[in-house]
């Protein structure tokens, strides 16, 4: 997964599954690791900062770096972190061990911070 720029000004196109996104050119692509923050939609999500997307794994993926579970793992880049409606959270989540957890969560409600 790479990341594009975007502003008010930037053209879309439909990709593939009918989603509109940024018009680029190679040269201006990023990866995750040279983000500072990566904000996701999601489905659902828990207390423990569990999420659950809507099945590709994309993030999970993109983000596989920030799952070393050492210390230096937390300075790492970039936040990851979710965008929902206080109606997604549940009480649990099932996690995998490819899952990359949030780092926070933004709702109309609230951000929360979840420890890593």
């Amino acid at each position: 997964m790479y990341f594009a720029p975007y502003d008010a000004q930037t053209q879309l196109k439909k990709n593939c599954f009918g989603i509109l996104e940024p018009i680029y050119q190679k040269k201006q692509l990023k990866t995750a690791q040279q983000m500072d923050l990566v904000l996701a939609p999601l489905v659902g999500f828990d207390e423990q900062g569990n999420r659950m997307g809507m099945g590709g794994g994309y993030y999970d993926r993109a983000l596989q770096h920030l799952k070393s579970g050492d210390i230096k793992s937390r300075a790492l880049k970039p936040k990851f972190v979710g965008i929902a409606h206080e109606i997604q959270r549940v009480k649990k989540l099932e996690s995998h061990t490819w899952d990359i957890a949030l780092n926070a969560i933004v709702t109309e409600r609230r951000l929360n911070y979840f420890n890593r």
